[in-house]
């Protein structure tokens, strides 16, 4: 298996998660605002908007989760290399 193989599933997962935060974000604060501009009595837009928080409440969870998993990947790959090396140097000693 070579490096590009390797790293690519790992490229895709950090360009999803670095794509999809920023439009989550601004979903989040264009949901608050609207919040603040609605008059008490708007019972069923308030409703609709708790649905729709509660939707991009599990999107940040699910873009956290494949970050943390991001960070795995990579530590994985670097600890795989790092005793790669330390063999390559090992072997040259003996």
């Amino acid at each position: 298996m070579n490096s590009t193989t390797i790293h690519q599933p790992e490229e895709l997962l950090a360009r999803l998660v670095h794509d999809l935060r920023q439009p989550l974000s601004t979903i989040e604060n264009s949901l608050y605002l609207t919040q603040l501009l609605l008059n008490p009595e708007q019972a069923r837009a308030r409703e609709q908007l708790r649905v729709i928080e509660h939707q991009v409440d599990q999107a940040a969870v699910l873009l956290s989760e494949a970050a943390a998993e991001l960070v795995r990947l990579r530590g994985q790959r670097t600890a795989a290399e790092s005793f790669s090396r330390t063999n390559a140097m090992t072997a040259g000693v003996t």
